[in-house]
Formats: C-alpha cells, sequence, structure tokens
C-alpha cells in the first residue's frame, strides 16, 4: 500500500511538470491554455498509472513486482505526453 501512495505522489508531481513544460516541449501555442495542459496530463498520468498498477499484475501473474513498479512509472508519463500531443495535432488541423 506504501508503494501505491508514494506512486501516486509520483504520477502527480509528474503530471504538473509535465503540463508546465509541454510549452517548451511542443513548440507553439497551448489549445487549451495551461489548466488545459495540467487537467491532461494529470488525467492521463493517473488513470494510465493506476490502471498499469492494478491491471498488470493480474494479466501477468508472474511478473516481477519491480517490473510493475518500471511500467507504472514509465508508460502513464509517456502516455501524456501522447495526449498533449493529441490535444495540439487536432486543434491545429
Amino acid at each position: 500500500m506504501a508503494s501505491l501512495i508514494i506512486l501516486l505522489m509520483v504520477w502527480i508531481v509528474l503530471g504538473i511538470v509535465l503540463g508546465f513544460a509541454a510549452g517548451s516541449i511542443f513548440k507553439g501555442e497551448r489549445p487549451y491554455g495551461l489548466t488545459g495542459d495540467l487537467t491532461a496530463a494529470l488525467a492521463s498520468e493517473l488513470g494510465v498509472g493506476l490502471m498499469d498498477w492494478y491491471l498488470v499484475p493480474k494479466i501477468f501473474p508472474d511478473m516481477a513486482r519491480g517490473l510493475v513498479f518500471g511500467a507504472a512509472l514509465a508508460e502513464p508519463f509517456l502516455t501524456a505526453l501522447f495526449v498533449l500531443w493529441l490535444m495540439r495535432y487536432f486543434k491545429n488541423r
């Protein structure tokens, strides 16, 4: 349980940092403003992170706990980047 609480804090911090940094990572104007970037980054970090934390061990029961922890850190971050890119792609189309 303690590792989930730590992961939740890490996801929240990464989501906030990524939401703020999205203006520098992706050139151009923020299509939905800073609030939209923060909301999208936080929602995707928390949603994908919790799905990884709970579903990966059920799908792959023999997977080492360290790999689940690593996947729960890396995949939400990459998904948040992808969601922020999609927001810009479809808004500018």
